[in-house]
């Protein structure tokens, strides 16, 4: 078998796995904000409400 194509699939697995990886800290990354958007939310939804009473 030649070397070129298994240092090519070689090659393809890598940028697959390095991409995939990516995609997952992005998702990751945009649960934690999303996640603490809505703690600050909360927060300041209590805090107006105690104001209010």
């Amino acid at each position: 078998m030649d070397l070129h194509w298994i240092a090519g699939g070689a090659v393809l697995l890598i940028l697959v796995a390095v991409s995939a990886y990516r995609e997952a800290v992005e998702r990751d990354e945009a649960a934690r904000f999303s996640a603490v958007r809505d703690k600050h939310r909360d927060a300041r939804g209590s805090e107006e409400a105690v104001e209010r009473f």
